[in-house]
């Protein structure tokens, strides 16, 4: 089963309806209350963060359900004001952002960072323990970027003893909603489009 598109921007247009869908599609597929709140806060979750990316954003969002699977999609081009490449050429600069708190902040971050061309400074070094994230790297000629949560977490865990970042990123994602709920995020970038999605089995 797959809920139909709806266009979200992070101004809140259609964040309302998706949410509502998003609970409905839970209830028709036999899934009980705690389940589907689980689902609805990972949805909000995937809203918050898109809600804290400055300028203006649009996306499709979706769910496609298969027997206890649920992935969460959210689809966007995402442009580059002046203001924000600047800002995000520091982020990349400064190889971390003070400002991205936890875990979905600095995802947010490392997907702007991600879109910045190579010669603005963007490298997978300029996103510190968030590059631990990506199997694939990045291929700054088509600018085609995987990362996974799992794949982080994993990185996080191995280096936890030997690098007080590294505890304090493992803190970050114990804490972390998504994280805590969701088997797994994925982060697919081609030039100036971001796919985010949130897979979780009930």
């Amino acid at each position: 089963m797959k809920l139909n598109e709806i266009m979200i921007t992070n101004q809140g247009t259609g964040m309302h309806d998706a949410l509502e869908a998003t609970e409905k599609l839970g209830a028709d597929c036999g899934l009980g209350k705690k389940e589907i709140l689980h689902l609805r806060l990972l949805a909000e979750e995937l809203f918050g963060m898109a809600q804290s990316i400055a300028g203006n954003l649009e996306g499709e969002y979706w769910v496609v359900q298969e027997g206890t699977k649920y992935e969460i999609h959210l689809e966007s081009e995402v442009e580059l004001t002046k203001e924000m490449h600047k800002r995000f050429i520091d982020v990349s600069t400064q190889g971390e952002n003070a400002a991205a708190k936890g875990f979905m902040g600095k995802l947010r971050n490392m997907i702007a960072v991600a879109m910045l061309p190579k010669e603005d400074g963007a490298s997978m070094l300029s996103m510190g323990l968030m590059s631990m994230g990506s199997p694939t790297g990045m291929r700054v000629e088509n600018m085609d970027y995987m990362w996974s949560m799992n794949q982080y977490r994993t990185a996080v865990d191995q280096n936890r003893s030997a690098d007080a970042k590294a505890e304090e990123a493992w803190d970050e994602l114990e804490k972390s909603i998504v994280a805590s709920i969701a088997d797994e995020v994925k982060v697919h970038i081609v030039g100036s489009s971001v796919e985010i999605t949130i897979i979780k089995t009930f």
